[in-house]
């Protein structure tokens, strides 16, 4: 069970450690190569290991967990009067219960950071990103900037044996930071729970500022102005939890977009690559919107498309699940094979696609996650070389138009919808269709200066199918693909082009 701390009402208790913290980042800034300035951050390299890697997972896993309710935001529904998760608090924990409460029933004794890592590396992913704190507050590694952490909880370094394993496994180990958000994320208690233990400031050091906006109106987060107090705290954990952790990569929500956060984050940029050169460490930071400069960090979007090849390296995050990035008892879940062609889509953009895993407050990653992780590394031995270390092809691919936005990866794609990669003397296809078929017709491919190409084709094959013959002809119209057998196969095939 957990630790009893000791309540504090104030912040203060931990502002002098804070400020040693910002001492230390001042200090390493001025004497490194990187200046919190885009000028000078705008000097970031892209790593070349993140292109080659292309597919990674995101693993969101905490005290959210616990109810396995509503998704990975209860902490806030469940103050908020009118969710489905103020109702759900009330009847299975009391109608003055707190998050507090729940914190005390996390207890995960089944977890077990080397199965965790076998899954991943079956899946055939190049990296892991899990969720190091979220916007609960909870960090799940050791800290000595607040005691709510499970290293003091749990005596758990989670993250820290999650890393070892991870990188044992022949994966990089990320980190992703959402406390930024953590400044209102329980404010809901304060408009509508006179008897929370946030509305009497009691354990302030978990609950966080719960800040209201000035029109009492919780969901008005954008109307906030940030203290500088708590840009300092934000600046001090993501520091302290890189230097702790020393991932690869850093994941920031979108909350960081505000106004107040923009000195900070120079200097964790500032900061974070400085320490890099130390570690000798090719290392990225993951921004949503207009948070980052271009060219000084990669770009974000979550549960999204985009409608093109982007001249920068972008990622996508999306989740197995369909309604909640963290575990619930009602989740619904994404088929591998929908999944492979997300993945296509965004590879064929110069995207590299980050699926997300929801594993269970007890610590067990649940069988319908895992076998769709397992499916998809079955297919990636076999079709793997048309995603790692690939390049975008002079188009995409063919078909229907996407809209370039977030929340938006439930796309169904139909029978002349194609995704195309590049390697040096070959163009893969991904035919996205559900439905296979023994002839495919592909315009980009057409023989044409502009508009197709001129290359000798010197062979068509299906990978995984070196059996099955594949004839083509191609004209000024479109090149057309003929398989000379049926394939059953409920998973995408993916035809090989090798040219001269």
């Amino acid at each position: 069970m957990l630790k009893y701390l000791s309540n504090i009402l104030l912040f203060g208790e931990d502002m002098k450690t804070i400020q040693e913290y910002l001492s230390i980042i001042d200090d390493i800034i001025e004497k490194g190569k990187y200046k919190d300035n885009w000028e000078s951050l705008s000097a970031f390299k892209m790593p070349d290991w993140y292109r080659k890697g292309r597919f990674g997972l995101f693993v969101h896993w905490g005290v959210y967990s616990v109810p396995a309710y509503g998704n990975e935001w209860y902490p806030r529904r469940m103050y908020l009067k009118g969710d489905l998760c103020y109702n759900h608090r009330i009847k299975t924990y009391g109608e003055n219960a707190d998050y507090r409460q729940i914190v005390e029933k996390f207890n995960p004794t089944q977890f077990d950071a080397q199965e965790w890592a076998k899954i991943f590396k079956a899946s055939g992913a190049s990296f892991v990103m899990p969720v190091c704190e979220h916007h609960d507050g909870i960090k799940m590694y050791e800290s000595e900037l607040n005691k709510w952490n499970t290293k003091e909880l749990l005596d758990k370094d989670f993250m820290l044996e999650l890393k070892g394993s991870i990188e044992a496994n022949g994966m990089k180990f990320f980190a992703s930071n959402h406390r930024a958000e953590h400044y209102f994320f329980l404010n809901g208690a304060r408009k509508n729970c006179p008897e929370s233990e946030v509305t009497k400031n009691l354990y302030a050091d978990l609950y966080g500022p719960a800040t209201l906006p000035d029109n009492g109106n919780p969901y008005a987060d954008t109307s906030l102005k940030v203290t500088k107090e708590w840009c300092e705290d934000w600046l001090a954990s993501a520091c302290e939890m890189i230097d702790r952790l020393q991932p690869y990569a850093v994941y920031f929500d979108w909350w960081i977009y505000m106004t107040e956060f923009k000195p900070y984050i120079k200097k964790f940029l500032a900061y974070y690559y400085n320490r890099a050169l130390e570690w000798k460490k090719e290392v990225g930071v993951f921004y949503k919107w207009g948070s980052i400069m271009p060219g000084c960090a990669i770009y974000d979007v979550e549960r999204g498309q985009i409608d093109g090849i982007n001249t920068e390296l972008w990622q996508n995050d999306t989740a197995i699940a369909k309604n909640s990035w963290g575990y619930t008892e009602n989740n619904s879940f994404k088929k591998a094979d929908d999944l492979i062609r997300n993945m296509m889509d965004v590879v064929s953009k110069n995207g590299c696609f980050m699926l997300n895993v929801g594993p269970k407050a007890s610590g067990v990653i649940c069988d319908e996650e895992k076998q769709v992780l397992l499916k998809i590394g079955e297919w990636l031995k076999i079709n793997g070389e048309a995603v790692y270390d690939s390049l975008p092809f002079y188009t995409f691919g063919e078909g229907k138009k996407i809209a370039n936005k977030a929340f938006n990866d439930n796309l169904k794609y139909g029978k002349n919808d194609y995704r195309f990669t590049y390697k040096t003397g070959a163009i893969y296809v991904v035919p996205m269709c559900s439905k296979l078929r023994q002839s495919y017709s592909i315009k980009s491919l057409k023989f044409a200066n502009e508009g197709g190409i001129r290359y000798d084709i010197k062979k068509v094959e299906i990978l995984g199918y070196e059996n099955v013959s594949v004839q083509f002809k191609r004209d000024k119209q479109c090149m057309i693909l003929t398989i000379a057998e049926e394939i059953k196969t409920d998973m995408p095939i993916c035809f090989k082009i090798t040219i001269d």
